[in-house]
């Protein structure tokens, strides 16, 4: 775990066109610099906002999704994206301006994504382990029924829970996590109507993930059915549901034969 290791997904970080790394890493950076000159008081914080709303006006794939201007980065580095009107960020001098927001403070305060609520602790801390910055990890938390299904992959076929240690501890597991996680990011097979990296995770059904097709193909419900659903697949033959099926497949097995040769130097 690291420094620049954080989540800005409940705040729309990535609900923009494109979503790039480092189009984000730029959008945030600029917010940060100008946040910086900003008067605190209530008139000259609002400006910031309208001005931040006019300057990334854009498409957004979720319409109902709101991206939160005052986003930006924090620590002593400026590795990390975090609430610029936290009580705790530079400039702020303890005092909390998080009332300013759209959502409001209370909002910010107490507001957690079902990954939060629902992800075993372990899972939770195997991801943080695994991803190296911002980036990745803020696309990967938040997809909470992903997860499920790759965690579930993989320790079915151990045979036990995956252990926090064992992949903090070996790179090689490490490195074959991220490839595995890193699907989220350059997934082949998505469909027409994939809306960019953003996960929509709010539990109000506006959303929904479609269903793949099966008869369409003339083939049965894949065993990775609900990995290939949350990554956005869609397939015109079998052949394509075959290479997506053998990439997953690919991927988990480079993360057990990993954990297997961790083991095997350890002696157990």
């Amino acid at each position: 775990m690291n420094d620049a290791v954080s989540c800005g997904a409940c705040c729309g970080l990535y609900n923009c066109a494109g979503a790039s790394r480092e189009q984000l890493r730029c959008l945030l950076a600029t917010r940060t610099e100008q946040f910086a000159g900003v008067l605190r008081s209530a008139d000259a914080i609002d400006d910031f906002r309208i001005r931040m709303e006019r300057r990334e006006h854009g498409e957004r794939p979720y319409i109902d999704f709101y991206a939160c201007p005052f986003l930006g980065f924090l620590g002593p580095r400026r590795l990390r994206p975090g609430c610029l009107l936290h009580p705790l960020a530079d400039g702020n001098e303890g005092i909390d301006y998080r009332g300013l927001s759209f959502y409001g403070g209370l909002a910010c305060r107490d507001y957690f994504c079902p990954s939060t609520r629902n992800l075993p602790s372990g899972h939770k801390t195997i991801v943080k382990t695994v991803c190296a910055d911002w980036y990745l990890y803020g696309l990967v938390i938040t997809e909470e029924q992903l997860l499920a299904a790759i965690f579930a992959g993989i320790e079915t076929r151990l045979g036990r829970p995956l252990a926090p240690a064992e992949v903090a501890e070996r790179r090689p597991a490490r490195d074959a996590l991220a490839e595995l996680f890193g699907l989220k990011l350059s997934w082949p097979h998505r469909g027409q109507d994939w809306k960019g990296p953003a996960n929509y995770f709010f539990n109000d059904g506006l959303y929904p993930r479609a269903p793949i097709d099966y008869g369409r193909i003339n083939a049965q419900p894949s065993v990775h059915d609900r990995i290939l659903r949350e990554l956005g697949s869609s397939f015109a033959s079998r052949r394509e549901l075959i290479a997506a099926e053998t990439l997953i497949e690919t991927r988990i097995d480079r993360v057990l034969r990993a954990l297997a040769s961790a083991a095997a130097d350890t002696g157990h």
